[in-house]
């Protein structure tokens, strides 16, 4: 019991530490990843004498088997595509850049955009991310190079290069869409598998429900960080819904 709660323990505070890497400042999410680290840890150094209180240790294993179901449920949601390649307009959604350079999770985002690109010619493709820590140029820049340096035609990429968050993401394209649009037009997310299921709902509440998805992989080395991080901003969009 105790190797497991190390372990759960250590998930979750590398989950906060990338958390806090990727965007360079503490939120809501990253400091519940934390304190979840030292709640597991805490419960795990004082575990012989914590195991005699049945109802913590009843809640605590309850947490664990609910993340990890939910986890389960977020990856097969992400991982079935609802894309009809006939939408009017695709949000591809930010996951952060190094140097200037497009990288590992966003670059499976991006090819999985240029599949669908080459599928739906015609639809415009709106990528999605603002400046990041200790970078100098947008993520929306980044994304727009990359996609043209894989044959998409620049004609039909539109940046929006000022979002902090998966909330501000759709509610920033969403205006870009108005300038393009007299109505409001047909939507495909193209973002990672476990993160799907907020993008669609945030899309939704900005006012876009006619959406659709088509989501690319997670790297297997990424994968228990960015659920456990995943689910607990499904939690905070169902508290504060952001």
């Amino acid at each position: 019991m105790k190797i497991f709660l190390f372990i759960a323990g250590v998930i979750a505070f590398i989950s906060f530490i990338r958390g806090i890497f990727n965007s360079g400042l503490f939120n809501n999410t990253t400091i519940f990843l934390g304190g979840i680290a030292a709640a597991l840890w805490g419960y795990g150094f004082f575990f012989e004498r914590l195991k005699k209180l049945k109802w913590l240790t009843a809640t605590i294993v309850a947490v664990i088997f609910a993340v990890l179901g939910f986890s389960l449920f977020l990856f097969a949601y992400g991982r079935r595509s609802t894309s009809m390649f006939d939408e009017d307009a695709a949000i591809v959604l930010g996951a952060g850049i190094r140097d200037g350079e497009v990288r590992g999770m966003l670059a499976r985002r991006l090819d999985a955009a240029v599949e669908y690109h080459y599928r739906n010619p015609g639809a415009l493709i709106i990528v999605s991310g603002g400046i990041g820590h200790r970078e100098i140029i947008t993520e929306a820049e980044a994304m727009e190079n990359y996609l043209i340096s894989r044959g998409v035609n620049p004609d039909v990429i539109l940046l929006e290069g000022t979002a902090y968050s998966t909330y501000s993401n759709m509610r920033y394209s969403r205006k870009i869409l108005d300038l393009e649009f007299t109505e409001i037009p047909r939507i495909v997310v193209i973002t990672s598998d476990f993160h799907i299921f907020r993008s669609v709902r945030f899309a939704q509440q900005a006012g876009m429900y006619d959406v659709t998805f088509h989501s690319s992989s997670t790297p297997w080395l990424s994968v228990p960080f960015a659920y456990v991080r995943e689910v607990a901003s499904v939690v905070k969009m169902w508290l504060v819904r952001r």
